[in-house]
C-alpha cells in the first residue's frame, strides 16, 4: 500500500522553514521555496494544491485578513486543515508593532465558520479546535474566570490557536 504524501504549506515562514513543507514568506531567501507580497491577490498558487496550511503571527500584518483566508480556502483541498495562530487582542503584544494592522478574538473565526459563500450558500470552514492561550498570568486564573476577567482586564490571553476544516 503506497501511502500519500500529504502537501503542507508554511505561509509566512520567516525563518521558521520545515523540512518537507513548501515554506512560503514575502521576504526572499534561498531557503524559501516561493516569495510573493501576501497583500495581492490571487495568490501564485493554483487552486486544491494543499492538505495542510499553516499560518503563525501573519494575519494581523496584513491589510486584508478576511481575503487572505479566502485564498487559503481556494489552495487548500477539500477536507484540507487550515491552522492560524494570532495574537489575541488583549495580549499587549497585539500592540507591540507598528506593523499590526488588525487584531482578533475568538469570535472571529467562531463567525468565519457560521458564514456560508454567496454564491453557492454553502458553508466553507469548520472549526477543528480553537485554543485559546493564556499568559503567565493568565494560567493563575481557571479558564472561566480567565475569559471573564479578559473582558475587563487585559493580559490573560496571549493568543489564539485555530484549525479550520475547509468545506467545497
Amino acid at each position: 500500500m503506497v501511502k500519500k504524501k500529504i502537501k503542507k504549506l508554511n505561509l509566512g515562514c520567516g525563518d521558521d522553514i520545515r523540512e518537507g513543507w513548501d515554506n512560503v514568506d514575502i521576504q526572499k531567501d534561498k531557503k524559501v521555496t516561493k516569495s510573493f507580497d501576501f497583500n495581492i491577490f490571487p495568490y501564485p498558487i493554483k487552486d486544491n494544491t494543499y492538505d495542510y496550511i499553516y499560518t503563525d503571527n501573519v494575519l494581523e500584518h496584513l491589510k486584508e485578513p478576511d481575503k487572505v483566508v479566502q485564498e487559503l480556502w481556494r489552495i487548500a483541498k477539500d477536507n484540507g486543515i487550515i491552522r492560524i495562530v494570532v495574537p489575541h487582542y488583549t495580549n499587549k503584544g497585539a500592540y507591540s508593532s507598528l506593523e499590526h494592522k488588525r487584531f482578533f478574538n475568538e469570535d472571529c473565526f467562531i463567525h468565519l465558520e457560521k458564514q456560508v459563500n454567496k454564491i453557492n450558500l454553502k458553508k466553507e470552514f469548520e472549526i477543528i479546535k480553537l485554543k485559546i492561550t493564556p499568559t503567565i498570568a493568565g494560567k493563575f486564573f481557571p479558564k472561566y474566570v480567565r475569559e471573564k476577567l479578559s473582558l475587563f482586564i487585559n493580559g490573560f490571553l496571549s493568543k489564539i490557536d485555530v484549525e479550520l476544516k475547509v468545506v467545497k
